[in-house]
């Protein structure tokens, strides 16, 4: 009994682990687990903010008009909030809002997250502000996007690979199949068995060679009778016993023929559409980022996972 529940709690964890490894690499910036980086002089702060919104452009409007709210209140600069949101409503840059409004406000890194519910947006913002209203602020640049802007290189090199194996698999798939229906049509069944469905390949061999057998007969059998009906001193009796037969053969050898070509039309459809059980194994890479404290300073270092698929 202890042997099986040690079974099924490892495989419960093996289990976990493989859909943990053919998910898609995510990223989060530190900055929204609220991991403000250290200003590089004392002339201005980090700050986070968030916006939610329908789209990522209305996110990014009320995280932006939250952090110069905030600033404003902190230097003791007077600013409307209308004002600042018909500002960023009517598409005017952050900068230049910052300027008309003397807020000292450096946005330096943006990240949004869709909600996979109600598709609504999340943007998470990191900016340099002025520290306080009688000192000018010398921003700098921020490491964190960095980070964030290799990653997503990274990313979008994975995704293209990805999408490039897809195609590659796409082809090789259509490949099979074309042989596996090329293979079935002078040969029943042998596509499927060229995908590893012997079983399925014999049945429609098996199909076909007693239909076509069977019209075969029927056909002899059906030239028996006409022979019969032509020979010279046949009986009335014995020429119209003979043309009924012919007519149940012609029926039978027909019927066969017909169900025949309908079960190879079938066989060469099956062929190409069937599972092909002999598949490569999914193995691809994946860019990963692993956080590190080298020195008693937060770095990061970059490498490549492995990403299998069960």
């Amino acid at each position: 009994m202890k042997k099986l529940i040690l079974l099924l709690v490892f495989g419960s964890f093996a289990l976990a682990a493989a859909a943990q490894m053919t998910r898609k690499p995510v990223f989060r910036p530190d900055y929204t687990f609220d991991k403000l980086p250290t200003p590089g002089n004392a002339t201005y702060l980090y700050v986070k903010e968030q916006g939610e919104g329908k789209t990522k452009r209305e996110a990014l409007n009320q995280a932006i008009g939250r952090v110069f709210q905030s600033t404003a209140n902190r230097i003791g600069q007077i600013v409307s909030t209308d004002e600042i949101n018909r500002a960023l409503q009517d598409g005017t840059d952050y900068d230049v809002i910052a300027r008309n409004m003397k807020v000292p406000v450096n946005k330096v890194c943006e990240f949004a997250v869709q909600d996979t519910t109600d598709y609504t947006w999340t943007m998470y913002i990191l900016c340099q502000v002025a520290k306080a209203g009688n000192i000018t602020p010398e921003f700098e640049t921020c490491e964190e996007c960095t980070k964030h802007e290799i990653f997503d290189q990274a990313l979008a090199r994975w995704n293209q690979q990805q999408e490039d194996a897809k195609k590659k698999a796409r082809k090789e798939v259509n490949k099979r199949n074309a042989t596996a229906l090329v293979a079935s049509t002078f040969i029943p069944g042998m596509g499927q068995m060229l995908k590893k469905q012997g079983g399925k390949g014999a049945a429609f061999l098996l199909s076909e060679v007693v239909l076509f057998g069977g019209g075969t007969a029927c056909y002899f059998l059906a030239q028996d009778q006409a022979k019969i009906m032509k020979a010279p001193g046949t009986s009335y009796d014995a020429y119209k016993e003979a043309k009924n037969n012919k007519n149940i053969w012609d029926i039978a050898m027909y019927s066969c023929f017909g169900v025949g070509a309908a079960v190879h039309i079938g066989n060469m459809v099956h062929a190409w559409c069937v599972e092909d059980r002999k598949k490569p194994a999914a193995i691809t890479f994946a860019p990963a980022i692993i956080s590190t404290n080298e020195y008693s300073q937060p770095s990061y270092a970059m490498g490549a996972g492995v990403q299998i698929k069960l």
